[in-house]
Protein backbone atom coordinates (compact mmCIF):
# COMPACT_ATOMS: atom_id res chain seq x y z
CA UNK A 1 0.00 0.00 0.00
CA UNK A 2 1.13 3.87 -0.64
CA UNK A 3 -0.64 6.43 0.92
CA UNK A 4 -0.02 10.03 0.42
CA UNK A 5 -1.05 12.25 3.73
CA UNK A 6 -1.94 16.11 3.28
CA UNK A 7 -0.43 17.96 6.76
CA UNK A 8 1.93 16.91 9.06
CA UNK A 9 0.39 18.37 12.51
CA UNK A 10 0.35 15.77 15.38
CA UNK A 11 -2.78 14.19 13.28
CA UNK A 12 -0.86 13.44 10.66
CA UNK A 13 1.74 11.79 12.51
CA UNK A 14 -1.04 9.39 14.08
CA UNK A 15 -1.88 8.77 10.47
CA UNK A 16 1.66 7.84 9.56
CA UNK A 17 2.26 5.68 12.40
CA UNK A 18 -1.23 3.78 11.93
CA UNK A 19 -0.52 3.00 8.64
CA UNK A 20 3.49 3.04 8.96
CA UNK A 21 3.05 0.04 11.41
CA UNK A 22 0.85 -1.42 9.05
CA UNK A 23 3.84 -1.83 6.27
CA UNK A 24 2.57 1.01 4.09
CA UNK A 25 4.95 3.11 1.47
CA UNK A 26 4.15 7.01 2.81
CA UNK A 27 4.73 10.24 1.03
CA UNK A 28 3.85 13.53 3.83
CA UNK A 29 3.21 16.77 2.02
CA UNK A 30 2.81 20.21 4.51
CA UNK A 31 3.81 23.79 4.73
CA UNK A 32 6.89 25.09 6.93
CA UNK A 33 7.96 22.73 9.83
CA UNK A 34 5.89 20.18 10.91
CA UNK A 35 5.50 17.78 13.61
CA UNK A 36 5.94 14.67 11.51
CA UNK A 37 8.31 14.85 8.95
CA UNK A 38 10.87 13.49 11.24
CA UNK A 39 8.80 10.35 11.54
CA UNK A 40 10.51 7.16 10.70
CA UNK A 41 7.56 6.44 9.13
CA UNK A 42 8.13 8.33 6.37
CA UNK A 43 11.76 6.60 5.44
CA UNK A 44 11.22 5.89 1.88
CA UNK A 45 9.48 8.86 -0.25
CA UNK A 46 10.33 11.19 2.98
CA UNK A 47 8.34 14.51 3.20
CA UNK A 48 7.44 17.50 0.69
CA UNK A 49 7.55 21.29 1.94
CA UNK A 50 5.35 23.40 -0.33
CA UNK A 51 5.23 27.16 -0.38
CA UNK A 52 1.73 27.24 -2.58
CA UNK A 53 -1.29 25.16 -2.97
CA UNK A 54 -1.46 26.02 -6.56
CA UNK A 55 1.77 23.98 -7.46
CA UNK A 56 0.43 20.48 -5.57
CA UNK A 57 -1.71 19.09 -7.75
CA UNK A 58 0.69 18.47 -10.70
CA UNK A 59 3.44 17.67 -8.27
CA UNK A 60 1.20 15.12 -6.95
CA UNK A 61 -0.20 13.93 -10.29
CA UNK A 62 3.25 13.31 -11.47
CA UNK A 63 4.46 11.24 -8.20
CA UNK A 64 1.25 9.46 -8.89
CA UNK A 65 2.29 8.52 -12.43
CA UNK A 66 5.43 7.03 -11.10
CA UNK A 67 3.96 5.69 -8.45
CA UNK A 68 2.73 2.06 -10.05
CA UNK A 69 -0.55 2.17 -8.63
CA UNK A 70 -3.02 4.93 -7.54
CA UNK A 71 -2.36 5.71 -3.92
CA UNK A 72 -4.41 6.39 -1.34
CA UNK A 73 -4.94 10.32 -0.46
CA UNK A 74 -6.03 11.21 3.12
CA UNK A 75 -5.63 14.95 4.36
CA UNK A 76 -5.69 15.75 7.62
CA UNK A 77 -6.69 19.42 7.76
CA UNK A 78 -9.33 21.64 6.89
CA UNK A 79 -7.15 23.52 4.51
CA UNK A 80 -6.10 20.40 2.23
CA UNK A 81 -9.68 19.04 2.57
CA UNK A 82 -11.03 22.17 0.96
CA UNK A 83 -8.23 21.50 -1.67
CA UNK A 84 -9.29 18.36 -2.73
CA UNK A 85 -12.71 18.64 -2.65
CA UNK A 86 -12.09 21.71 -4.81
CA UNK A 87 -9.66 19.09 -6.79
CA UNK A 88 -11.58 15.91 -6.73
CA UNK A 89 -12.42 15.00 -10.10
CA UNK A 90 -8.98 15.65 -11.40
CA UNK A 91 -7.42 13.10 -8.38
CA UNK A 92 -9.77 11.18 -9.02
CA UNK A 93 -7.79 10.14 -11.78
CA UNK A 94 -5.08 9.33 -10.19
CA UNK A 95 -6.27 8.70 -6.61
CA UNK A 96 -7.53 6.93 -4.06
CA UNK A 97 -9.69 8.64 -1.87
CA UNK A 98 -13.29 7.96 0.25
CA UNK A 99 -16.26 9.50 -2.28
CA UNK A 100 -17.27 11.53 0.77
CA UNK A 101 -14.88 14.30 -0.19
CA UNK A 102 -17.45 14.63 -3.75
CA UNK A 103 -20.82 14.25 -1.49
CA UNK A 104 -21.06 15.11 1.88
CA UNK A 105 -18.53 16.93 2.61
CA UNK A 106 -19.05 20.08 1.67
CA UNK A 107 -21.92 20.00 3.67
CA UNK A 108 -20.06 19.25 7.11
CA UNK A 109 -17.69 22.15 6.27
CA UNK A 110 -20.11 25.01 6.01
CA UNK A 111 -22.04 25.76 9.36
CA UNK A 112 -25.38 26.95 7.99
CA UNK A 113 -25.47 24.10 5.74
CA UNK A 114 -24.45 21.84 8.33
CA UNK A 115 -27.42 22.89 10.25
CA UNK A 116 -29.81 22.45 7.94
CA UNK A 117 -28.48 19.02 7.07
CA UNK A 118 -29.21 18.16 10.71
CA UNK A 119 -32.46 19.83 11.05
CA UNK A 120 -33.66 17.38 8.28
CA UNK A 121 -32.18 14.21 10.04
CA UNK A 122 -33.42 15.38 13.27
CA UNK A 123 -30.18 16.05 14.70
CA UNK A 124 -29.90 18.47 17.23
CA UNK A 125 -27.77 21.49 16.66
CA UNK A 126 -27.23 24.49 18.79
CA UNK A 127 -28.35 27.39 16.91
CA UNK A 128 -26.81 29.60 14.35
CA UNK A 129 -27.49 32.59 11.85
CA UNK A 130 -25.72 34.28 9.21
CA UNK A 131 -25.84 37.51 8.36
CA UNK A 132 -24.66 39.19 4.75
CA UNK A 133 -23.50 42.35 6.96
CA UNK A 134 -23.39 44.75 9.82
CA UNK A 135 -26.72 46.12 8.98
CA UNK A 136 -27.97 42.29 9.12
CA UNK A 137 -26.23 41.45 12.58
CA UNK A 138 -27.81 44.12 13.92
CA UNK A 139 -31.31 42.73 12.73
CA UNK A 140 -30.14 39.35 14.61
CA UNK A 141 -30.13 41.14 17.88
CA UNK A 142 -33.64 40.68 19.16
CA UNK A 143 -34.21 37.44 18.13
CA UNK A 144 -30.73 35.18 19.12
CA UNK A 145 -29.81 33.65 22.46
CA UNK A 146 -26.91 34.89 24.71
CA UNK A 147 -24.37 33.76 25.09
CA UNK A 148 -23.35 33.74 21.57
CA UNK A 149 -20.30 33.45 19.23
CA UNK A 150 -19.33 35.76 16.32
CA UNK A 151 -17.02 34.32 13.64
CA UNK A 152 -16.73 35.65 10.14
CA UNK A 153 -17.00 33.62 6.96
CA UNK A 154 -13.91 34.47 5.31
CA UNK A 155 -11.61 34.84 8.32
CA UNK A 156 -8.45 36.46 6.56
CA UNK A 157 -11.42 39.22 5.66
CA UNK A 158 -11.25 40.09 10.00
CA UNK A 159 -8.31 38.89 10.40
CA UNK A 160 -6.94 42.68 11.64
CA UNK A 161 -10.19 43.40 13.42
CA UNK A 162 -10.02 39.91 15.43
CA UNK A 163 -6.41 40.60 16.55
CA UNK A 164 -5.11 36.56 16.83
CA UNK A 165 -8.83 35.44 17.79
CA UNK A 166 -11.07 32.75 16.18
CA UNK A 167 -14.11 34.08 17.58
CA UNK A 168 -15.91 37.22 19.54
CA UNK A 169 -18.00 36.31 22.75
CA UNK A 170 -20.60 38.13 23.42
CA UNK A 171 -22.26 37.59 26.81
CA UNK A 172 -24.91 39.88 26.25
CA UNK A 173 -27.13 41.68 24.06
CA UNK A 174 -25.12 45.25 24.89
CA UNK A 175 -21.89 43.71 24.13
CA UNK A 176 -23.50 41.81 20.85
CA UNK A 177 -24.40 45.66 20.12
CA UNK A 178 -20.96 46.62 20.91
CA UNK A 179 -18.68 44.08 18.77
CA UNK A 180 -21.33 44.67 15.69
CA UNK A 181 -21.32 48.49 15.87
CA UNK A 182 -17.05 47.83 15.89
CA UNK A 183 -17.22 45.03 12.94
CA UNK A 184 -15.46 46.66 9.80
CA UNK A 185 -17.62 46.80 6.65
CA UNK A 186 -15.02 45.06 4.66
CA UNK A 187 -15.14 41.56 6.55
CA UNK A 188 -18.16 41.24 4.49
CA UNK A 189 -20.42 38.07 6.13
CA UNK A 190 -20.92 36.50 9.58
CA UNK A 191 -22.35 33.42 11.50
CA UNK A 192 -23.67 34.24 14.70
CA UNK A 193 -23.62 30.63 16.83
CA UNK A 194 -25.46 29.69 20.22
CA UNK A 195 -23.36 28.76 22.84
CA UNK A 196 -24.40 25.27 24.48
CA UNK A 197 -23.44 26.32 28.51
CA UNK A 198 -21.53 23.78 30.52
CA UNK A 199 -18.00 22.20 31.30
CA UNK A 200 -15.45 21.02 28.39
CA UNK A 201 -15.83 17.59 30.38
CA UNK A 202 -19.73 17.51 28.98
CA UNK A 203 -18.10 16.93 25.51
CA UNK A 204 -18.48 13.52 23.43
CA UNK A 205 -16.38 12.42 20.81
CA UNK A 206 -16.73 10.43 18.26
CA UNK A 207 -14.58 8.61 15.81
CA UNK A 208 -15.30 5.90 12.78
CA UNK A 209 -14.90 5.29 9.59
CA UNK A 210 -17.80 4.76 6.72
CA UNK A 211 -17.39 2.41 4.19
CA UNK A 212 -18.82 2.56 0.50
CA UNK A 213 -22.24 0.64 1.58
CA UNK A 214 -22.56 3.15 4.65
CA UNK A 215 -21.71 0.43 7.04
CA UNK A 216 -19.97 1.83 10.16
CA UNK A 217 -16.40 0.42 10.93
CA UNK A 218 -13.90 0.73 14.03
CA UNK A 219 -16.60 2.88 15.68
CA UNK A 220 -14.92 4.83 18.77
CA UNK A 221 -16.39 6.87 21.53
CA UNK A 222 -14.82 9.23 24.06
CA UNK A 223 -15.17 12.25 26.28
CA UNK A 224 -13.36 15.68 25.97
CA UNK A 225 -12.25 16.73 29.58
CA UNK A 226 -10.27 19.49 28.65
CA UNK A 227 -9.50 22.05 25.22
CA UNK A 228 -7.06 24.46 24.25
CA UNK A 229 -7.49 27.66 24.17
CA UNK A 230 -10.07 26.80 27.31
CA UNK A 231 -13.59 26.63 26.44
CA UNK A 232 -13.66 27.23 22.45
CA UNK A 233 -10.00 24.78 21.15
CA UNK A 234 -9.20 21.95 20.53
CA UNK A 235 -9.13 18.90 22.71
CA UNK A 236 -5.94 18.49 25.04
CA UNK A 237 -7.21 16.10 27.59
CA UNK A 238 -9.50 13.19 26.41
CA UNK A 239 -10.51 9.81 27.65
CA UNK A 240 -11.94 6.72 25.89
CA UNK A 241 -15.33 5.79 27.40
CA UNK A 242 -18.51 4.13 26.33
CA UNK A 243 -21.17 6.65 25.18
CA UNK A 244 -23.96 4.62 23.96
CA UNK A 245 -26.44 7.86 23.02
CA UNK A 246 -23.13 9.22 20.92
CA UNK A 247 -22.54 5.93 19.06
CA UNK A 248 -26.40 5.77 18.54
CA UNK A 249 -26.50 9.06 16.72
CA UNK A 250 -23.54 8.62 14.88
CA UNK A 251 -24.54 5.16 13.55
CA UNK A 252 -27.74 6.68 12.19
CA UNK A 253 -27.07 10.11 10.95
CA UNK A 254 -23.72 9.06 9.11
CA UNK A 255 -24.69 6.81 6.72
CA UNK A 256 -28.71 8.58 6.60
CA UNK A 257 -26.38 11.76 5.18
CA UNK A 258 -24.67 9.66 2.51
CA UNK A 259 -21.17 10.30 3.97
CA UNK A 260 -18.15 8.07 2.93
CA UNK A 261 -14.82 8.02 4.68
CA UNK A 262 -13.27 8.83 8.22
CA UNK A 263 -14.72 11.33 10.35
CA UNK A 264 -14.62 12.94 14.40
CA UNK A 265 -17.87 14.25 15.55
CA UNK A 266 -18.23 15.89 18.99
CA UNK A 267 -21.33 16.97 20.80
CA UNK A 268 -21.89 18.74 24.01
CA UNK A 269 -24.86 17.78 26.07
CA UNK A 270 -27.31 21.13 27.08
CA UNK A 271 -27.86 20.80 30.58
CA UNK A 272 -30.78 23.07 30.07
CA UNK A 273 -32.66 20.08 28.73
CA UNK A 274 -30.46 17.08 28.99
CA UNK A 275 -29.87 16.69 25.21
CA UNK A 276 -27.16 15.98 22.88
CA UNK A 277 -26.60 18.76 20.52
CA UNK A 278 -24.30 18.23 17.43
CA UNK A 279 -21.12 20.66 17.31
CA UNK A 280 -19.31 19.69 14.72
CA UNK A 281 -18.30 16.53 11.97
CA UNK A 282 -14.85 16.48 10.55
CA UNK A 283 -14.53 14.70 7.49
CA UNK A 284 -11.06 13.73 8.18
CA UNK A 285 -9.11 12.08 10.99
CA UNK A 286 -8.68 14.79 14.66
CA UNK A 287 -6.08 15.59 17.07
CA UNK A 288 -7.46 13.33 19.20
CA UNK A 289 -7.51 10.09 17.11
CA UNK A 290 -4.32 8.57 18.65
CA UNK A 291 -6.43 7.51 21.49
CA UNK A 292 -8.57 5.27 19.42
CA UNK A 293 -5.30 3.85 18.16
CA UNK A 294 -4.24 3.26 21.85
CA UNK A 295 -7.87 1.73 22.93
CA UNK A 296 -7.93 -0.53 20.20
CA UNK A 297 -9.30 0.82 17.34
CA UNK A 298 -7.61 1.27 13.63
CA UNK A 299 -9.61 3.86 12.01
CA UNK A 300 -7.64 5.20 9.40
CA UNK A 301 -6.03 1.34 8.59
CA UNK A 302 -9.74 0.16 8.20
CA UNK A 303 -10.25 3.04 5.93
CA UNK A 304 -7.03 2.34 3.99
CA UNK A 305 -7.68 -1.86 3.52
CA UNK A 306 -11.24 -0.78 2.71
CA UNK A 307 -9.98 1.30 -0.44
CA UNK A 308 -7.51 -0.52 -1.29
CA UNK A 309 -9.33 -3.79 -1.12
CA UNK A 310 -7.43 -5.44 1.82
CA UNK A 311 -8.62 -7.73 4.42
CA UNK A 312 -10.28 -5.32 7.14
CA UNK A 313 -8.14 -5.19 10.38
CA UNK A 314 -10.26 -7.27 13.77
CA UNK A 315 -13.10 -4.24 15.10
CA UNK A 316 -12.40 -5.31 18.82
CA UNK A 317 -13.98 -3.59 21.68
CA UNK A 318 -12.45 -0.59 22.89
CA UNK A 319 -10.87 -0.35 25.66
CA UNK A 320 -11.67 2.43 28.46
CA UNK A 321 -10.34 4.49 30.72
CA UNK A 322 -7.35 5.02 28.01
CA UNK A 323 -6.08 8.74 29.21
CA UNK A 324 -4.69 10.95 25.79
CA UNK A 325 -3.00 14.13 26.93
CA UNK A 326 -1.27 16.99 24.94
CA UNK A 327 0.76 18.03 27.70
CA UNK A 328 1.96 21.29 26.75
CA UNK A 329 -1.20 22.65 25.67
CA UNK A 330 -3.56 21.40 28.65
CA UNK A 331 -1.13 22.29 31.31
CA UNK A 332 -1.68 25.71 29.80
CA UNK A 333 -5.25 25.36 30.00
CA UNK A 334 -5.34 23.60 33.61
CA UNK A 335 -3.63 27.03 34.54
CA UNK A 336 -5.58 28.95 32.82
CA UNK A 337 -8.55 27.19 35.17
CA UNK A 338 -6.53 27.11 38.70
CA UNK A 339 -5.40 31.07 38.23
CA UNK A 340 -7.54 33.18 35.63
CA UNK A 341 -11.27 30.45 35.66
CA UNK A 342 -13.26 32.52 38.27
CA UNK A 343 -15.78 34.45 36.00
CA UNK A 344 -15.00 32.49 32.91
CA UNK A 345 -17.77 31.73 30.76
CA UNK A 346 -17.85 28.17 31.24
CA UNK A 347 -17.31 26.09 34.73
CA UNK A 348 -14.04 24.13 35.53
CA UNK A 349 -14.20 20.97 34.02
CA UNK A 350 -15.44 18.20 35.99
CA UNK A 351 -12.41 15.24 35.32
CA UNK A 352 -14.46 12.80 37.83
CA UNK A 353 -16.46 12.60 35.45
CA UNK A 354 -14.00 10.74 33.47
CA UNK A 355 -13.98 7.48 35.84
CA UNK A 356 -10.63 5.70 36.90
CA UNK A 357 -7.44 6.21 34.30
CA UNK A 358 -6.60 2.63 33.26
CA UNK A 359 -3.64 3.62 30.78
CA UNK A 360 -2.03 6.52 29.21
CA UNK A 361 -1.05 7.44 25.56
CA UNK A 362 0.27 11.21 23.89
CA UNK A 363 -0.22 12.58 20.33
CA UNK A 364 3.53 13.14 19.97
CA UNK A 365 5.55 10.90 21.93
CA UNK A 366 6.29 7.77 21.26
CA UNK A 367 9.64 5.47 21.94
CA UNK A 368 9.75 3.74 18.86
CA UNK A 369 9.57 6.90 16.92
CA UNK A 370 11.22 9.77 19.20
CA UNK A 371 12.32 12.67 16.63
CA UNK A 372 9.10 14.08 16.44
CA UNK A 373 8.59 14.72 20.58
CA UNK A 374 12.23 15.77 20.37
CA UNK A 375 11.77 18.66 17.73
CA UNK A 376 8.29 19.75 18.15
CA UNK A 377 9.43 22.43 21.24
CA UNK A 378 11.57 23.92 18.67
CA UNK A 379 8.55 24.23 15.68
CA UNK A 380 6.66 26.14 18.93
CA UNK A 381 9.55 28.37 18.65
CA UNK A 382 9.71 29.14 15.45
CA UNK A 383 6.11 29.36 15.24
CA UNK A 384 5.95 32.18 18.12
CA UNK A 385 9.11 33.72 16.42
CA UNK A 386 7.17 34.04 12.61
CA UNK A 387 3.71 35.36 14.65
CA UNK A 388 5.54 37.95 16.39
CA UNK A 389 8.48 39.30 13.97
Amino acid sequence: MHAVILGLSPTGLYVARELGKAGARLLGVDFGPATARSSVHFNRDGTWRIEDLKDLLPRLLAHAAGAGQPPLLIATSDVFIEWMIDNSAVLRTAFIFPAGYEAAAPDLLDKVRFHALCARHGVETPGIWQAADRAKLQALAGEIPFPCILKPVLIHRAKAFLKGHKVLVARSREQYQEYVAAIPDESGAWFVQEIIPGPESSITLFAGYVDSAGGLRQGFTARKLRQYPAGFGSASLVISEDNADTREICERFLPAIGYRGICGVEFKRDPRDGRLKIIEINPRPTLWFHLSHAAGKRVVLAAANDLTGQSAPPDLPQSNGVLWRYALKDWVSAAFYAFKGRGFLFPAPDLAAAGPTRARCWPVFDAADPKPALLEPIHYVVKAFKRFA
